[in-house]
């Protein structure tokens, strides 16, 4: 609100609120960003928690880790074992009756789970 003073009748300009912070934007590399969500990764706190602690957006936090994703092209450690993963086919096993296995799993490189019946 503008008020004027009586004395001068000049127009003062409006005070901020006491209780409120000055909103500051913090301009972060993605280098910053990475180290950040490393820290999120070890700290085992929420998203909500860690953003509070950090004065993040917890939106941020958000589009960065999407944003890294993505770059990485989704790279995790799952592995898509309905695809073949050599061209070769395993070695047949030697003296083994097919209906002996329950259970048969390539692992790939030739390396084969098998969990037998009893």
């Amino acid at each position: 609100m503008i008020t004027s003073t009586p004395a001068t009748g000049l127009l003062s300009q409006p005070q901020p609120e006491p209780n409120l912070k000055p909103s500051t934007r913090v301009m972060r590399t993605q280098h910053q960003w990475k180290a950040l969500l490393s820290e999120f990764n070890d700290s085992g706190l929420t998203k909500s928690a860690f953003c509070k602690k950090h004065q993040i957006a917890t939106s941020s936090l958000y589009r960065w880790q999407q944003l890294f994703a993505e770059r990485s092209g989704g790279a995790t450690d799952f592995i898509d074992v309905t695809q073949p993963l050599s061209s070769t086919p395993p070695p047949a096993p030697a003296l083994v009756r097919d209906s002996d296995w329950q259970v048969e799993l390539e692992l790939g490189t030739g390396i084969v789970l098998r969990l037998r019946t009893t």
